[in-house]
């Protein structure tokens, strides 16, 4: 994944600070990555950029050093330095291999990218003995300095693979130091032919120029005679130096060879491990797929117990098993079962108990600590070990972990053997999970049992309520009903004020579409003209005839004639509608406005008007409204409050007319009075419940369409304001309301 960077620095961490440091101090940056040292050793995992520099930063704490570059330096030049089969780098045994340091720097990006995965490096000049890199940080990652120091001694350090001097690495650009990339200039000494070569050249040259001399002193030769010869033996010794030479890198290749070949066995080898590690996982899950399936099978935590240690012994492969529980009041573990052992030592475990104390056995420590304990050989380890009962059950290793439900730990899960160093961190793994199903299901089984307690006494104890209950019931029923009704009142109206609110909030926000809509309206009406206009241009434009019939066939086959005939009426119809919702925004905002306690001047008028455009969907096509206003002055009221009573008043009217019908509407000034009577046609009031008609909860409408409310809170709210309302209903003639409300305000 990008971003991520190989183990190969974790490799070489660990046992640096194992060597350097303490063995503590490598455990310490196996806690911190969250991973076991053989994840960390393997240089085919990877970890974050982020959590490299957190490990490495941590390991520069635990080693005491101070400056950043001189550690990274000091801890890649340990790096670098040859090392054990299991700290050796599959990368580095394979730079090895490489002929010549040129080479190897040709080839530095692809060994890049077998470490780096936030990063690139690109070789950007060549030389013979000179280069020059450059490496730039992928999108959304920045370099960070150590990975700049790792880089520039690795550099140095290549040409000491062929016992040649230290390259010269000059940084010339940082990207950890605001630049966009690093850039590194490499210059190094490539190899030479070698003292195998040189040695036997130079005698055979000696020896040749020797001879030379002696044939010219013996007598007078011709001069080619003694300049062959004294050739002869130069060559001879080249020649012998060249095969030296080949030899010494033929053994130098073949050496390589062999590492390469172990390094390939031992790769091999890892696998094979990863493989059986993963078979290992597999059965482990399966078997705990099937530990899980049979202990909440039961809800009996005596069986979920036996359950899950006889599978520990018999399908999971552990030599014993042993379950303690915590005995709080008495401070003890106490051994509850046992599965693996002969039935005499059950009987003996079962008796044993184990003081609660944390340094004297693992058990206990692991009681007080809610983590679990893995002891490989109880004659060596640290861990507090109870030595009697390890001795009575032969216990030489063993992993102990918490059942744990939520905070509380009340037993201990284990696994021994009668052998020195038997379990893993794996075993740890795998008895936490197991010890995790097995709590569960207990907790889920004595809550079950718990709630079967509980209902049994609950039985008895509602049954005895019951009876209180129902006598204390008959006496506080008189005194609901009173208290319904006028809580009802008010949640109406408090219902009413929300709705209210709600109301002008939406009519708020109907307003600027509508307001939209109309303003464009005209200016529809205008740009569809002049579309009319140029189509009759067109239409009239003399045009040949094969393209006539082809703009007549397409003028037919869209019917612009149908579309231009009723754009006219759409555009009206747009018109008529938006003044239509203008107004009914209008109403709904004076029917909605805030202040609702507010007293003020009220014109009557208007506001039968907006109840009767609110009520428009009960009244059109239907019922004919007559108006018959008289001249009526304002009146001083609640606005909202007697908006309510004509809403209420005329709803009831219209909802009694069945059929076609009339709601006749008279207004009057009368003595300081202001009266508005509404009658209807429909079918009138009986005049057995006449009288009722302002109790609360009293409704003529079938069950499920009234609440029984509306009038009885109309005539709170006309008492309220010092008027009265009145119903009749002649006989055959529908129901007649007269509302009278005083003009002025009137003391309460």
């Amino acid at each position: 994944m990008p971003g991520e960077v190989n183990c190969l620095f974790t490799k070489v961490l660990i046992p640096y600070l194992e060597r350097h440091v303490s063995p503590a101090a490598a455990a310490r940056v196996c806690r911190a990555a969250g991973r076991p040292r053989d994840y960390l050793m393997a240089d085919h995992n990877w970890l974050p950029l982020e959590q490299v520099g957190d490990l490495l930063r941590l390991g520069q704490e635990l080693a005491g050093e101070a400056d950043e570059e001189s550690w990274c330096r000091r801890f890649w030049e340990f790096g670098m330095d040859w090392k054990p089969r299991e700290e050796r780098s599959y990368v580095g045994t394979y730079t090895m291999g490489i002929g010549d340091p040129r080479t190897l720097y040709a080839r530095m990006g692809e060994f890049y990218g077998l470490i780096h995965r936030w990063a690139r490096l690109s070789v950007v000049e060549l030389r013979r003995s000179r280069a020059r890199m450059r490496v730039t940080p992928l999108s959304g990652y920045r370099a960070p300095r150590w990975s700049c120091v790792w880089l520039a001694v690795t550099l140095e350090r290549f040409p000491t693979n062929w016992g040649l001097p230290r390259a010269r690495v000059l940084e010339t650009a940082c990207a950890a130091r605001g630049a966009p990339a690093c850039e590194f200039e490499v210059r190094w000494r490539n190899p030479s032919l070698g003292i195998r070569f040189w040695a036997p050249t130079a005698g055979g040259a000696v020896l040749g120029l020797g001879l030379a001399v002696l044939l010219e002193a013996v007598g007078p030769l011709p001069w080619s005679v003694p300049v062959a010869l004294g050739v002869l033996p130069a060559v001879s010794g080249a020649a012998v130096g060249f095969g030296l030479r080949e030899r010494h890198r033929r053994r130098h290749t073949q050496r390589m060879l062999d590492l390469q070949s172990e390094e390939v066995i031992y790769s091999n080898h890892e696998l094979e491990k990863k493989f059986r590690d993963l078979e290992t996982k597999i059965e482990q899950l399966s078997l705990l797929i099937e530990l899980s399936a049979a202990v909440n099978a039961t809800l009996d935590p005596e069986r979920i117990y036996e359950q899950a240690l006889t599978r520990l012994v018999a399908r999971m492969g552990y030599e014993r098993a042993h379950l303690f529980l915590v005995d709080r009041d008495r401070r003890v573990l106490r051994g509850f079962r046992m599965a693996g052992g002969e039935p005499a030592a059950a009987a003996e475990f079962a008796r044993l108990e184990l003081p609660l104390d944390p340094e004297a056995s693992a058990a206990a420590r692991v009681v007080a600590t809610g983590r679990p304990v893995l002891v490989n050989d109880v004659e060596t380890t640290a861990e507090p070990v109870h030595r009697g009962a390890a001795r009575a059950h032969r216990v030489r290793a063993f992993v102990t972990v918490p059942l744990r439900v939520k905070d509380r730990v009340f037993g201990v899960l284990s696994v021994s053997a009668s052998t020195p160093d038997r379990f893993s961190e794996a075993d740890v793994e795998l008895l936490s999970a197991v010890a995790n199903h097995v709590a569960l299901a207990v907790d889920r089984a004595e809550s079950f049992q718990t709630i079967e307690e509980l209902s049994r006494g609950l039985e008895e104890k509602v049954r005895v309520r019951t009876e209180q209950l129902r006598a204390a019931n008959e006496e506080l029923q008189a005194a609901y009903r009173n208290l319904q009704a006028t809580q009802m009142q008010l949640i109406q109206r408090e219902k009413m004020a929300s709705v209210g609110q709600l109301v002008a909030g939406v009519a708020h926000e109907l307003n600027n579409p509508i307001g939209f809509v109309s303003s464009n309206v005209s200016t529809l009406e205008d740009f569809v003209s002049r579309l009319r206009a140029v189509l009759d241009a067109y239409r009239q434009a003399d045009l040949p005839a094969p393209d006539r019939e082809r703009v007549d066939a397409r003028w037919r086959e869209l019917k612009v004639d149908y579309a231009l005939r009723y754009l006219d009426p759409m555009i009206q119809g747009i018109r008529e509608g938006a003044e239509r919702t203008r107004k009914i925004v209008r109403d709904l905002r004076v029917f909605a406005r805030s202040g609702d306690e507010a007293w003020q001047a009220v014109d009557l008028h208007e506001e039968l008007e907006s109840s009767l455009t609110l009520l428009n969907h009960l009244l059109k096509d239907r019922i004919t409204v007559h108006r018959k206003y008289g001249a009526l002055p304002s009146v001083e009221c609640v606005r909202s409050q007697v908006d309510q009573v004509f809403l209420n008043v005329l709803a009831n009217a219209a909802q009694a007319i069945t059929g076609p019908g009339e709601i006749i509407i008279e207004t009057r000034a009368e003595d300081g009075w202001a009266v508005v009577v509404i009658g209807d046609t429909g079918p009138g009031i009986p005049a057995e419940v006449i009288g009722r008609i302002f109790d609360p909860f009293f409704t003529t409408k079938p069950v499920g369409e009234g609440t029984g409310l509306g009038l009885s809170i109309s005539y709170e709210i006309v008492k309220r304001h010092g008027g009265t309302i009145e119903a009749a209903s002649p006989p055959g003639q529908g129901a007649v309301f007269t509302i009278r409300l005083p003009l002025h305000r009137r003391a309460a």
